[in-house]
């Protein structure tokens, strides 16, 4: 199979856009959260997933984004 980014390029331009269009609105979904499922009610991170052992405990230290809590994705 194809990477995305190739498997994308044999779109036509309308179809690219409504994938792009889509796929941006899934981030923000995922970003913002719903607050209505599980992994969105957990109030704090757990402290021992990966994505919680690579954050530092003071906060983000450059501009990269830290990554969320696998529980709460």
């Amino acid at each position: 199979s194809l990477p995305p980014q190739r498997r994308c390029r044999w779109l036509c331009p309308d179809c690219r856009a409504q994938r792009r269009d889509f796929n941006r609105e899934q981030r923000f979904y995922k970003r913002v959260g719903c607050g209505l499922c599980q992994a969105c009610r957990i109030p704090e991170d757990c402290g021992i997933c990966t994505a919680c052992s690579r954050n530092p405990p003071g906060g983000p230290s450059g501009p990269a984004r830290t990554p969320k809590c696998l529980l709460r994705r």
